[in-house]
């Protein structure tokens, strides 16, 4: 695992998140970089999957997917030792995410140690899959989505090692939300009953 300095990371992100050095990081700080990308989705009649991303958090201790789930309004969350790293409060459409792309979600400075969940809080309201007949699937419509719950959603992320952020260094971390695992057919087809999403967000460090 390696980690990248502070300008190094404002260098390389600088055209997607307008990164600054202008906000130095006091003793005891690091700072934590997010990014998005998705894993191949393997069904020809989705045109785009659109995943509306309110919030990225973390936090130090170990946490459940029911954990994950609760709190998601940013006061409570807080309350809940979730520190918030991200908030882009817009709609990505994982299917350019694919092949190796991805986008960049924010960064914020965090205090330097270890961080052992992190979590998405989307807005199941805003998100939807269009098929390439045109039809538009929402947790509304007819074939629709079953979501977890209706409005905002935490979703918990896979962590395989804690994310070790060190004084005066920036970690990369890189989100992949795997659609093929995420949308569940309820039916034979997606017209027949639709689609359940069962999230599947695996996290990354990006070595320099």
């Amino acid at each position: 695992m390696k980690f990248r300095p502070f300008l190094a990371a404002c260098l390389a992100l600088g055209a997607l998140a307008g990164c600054s050095d202008s906000e130095s990081l006091g003793p005891g700080q690091g700072r934590i970089a997010v990014r998005m990308t998705d894993a191949p989705f393997p069904l020809d009649d989705v045109a785009s999957i659109d995943i509306f991303v309110v919030r990225v958090e973390a936090k130090t201790q170990v946490t459940t997917e029911e954990d994950a789930a609760l709190d998601v309004e940013e006061r409570d969350a807080e309350s809940d030792g979730w520190i918030v790293l991200a908030t882009p409060n817009e709609e990505f459409d994982l299917m350019d995410l694919r092949n190796g792309v991805n986008v960049f979600l924010g960064d914020a400075v965090v205090p330097e140690g270890d961080y052992r969940s992190f979590r998405l809080i989307i807005d199941t309201d805003q998100s939807s899959v269009t098929l390439k007949d045109g039809t538009v699937l929402t947790a509304n419509s007819s074939p629709s989505i079953m979501f977890p719950s209706a409005g905002r959603s935490g979703i918990k992320v896979i962590l395989t090692e804690a994310v070790v952020v060190e004084e005066g260094l920036t970690t990369d971390v890189l989100l992949d939300f795997d659609a093929e695992q995420s949308f569940v057919m309820r039916g034979n087809t997606i017209m027949q009953n639709g689609l359940l999403f069962k999230p599947v967000i695996k996290a990354t460090i990006q070595d320099e």
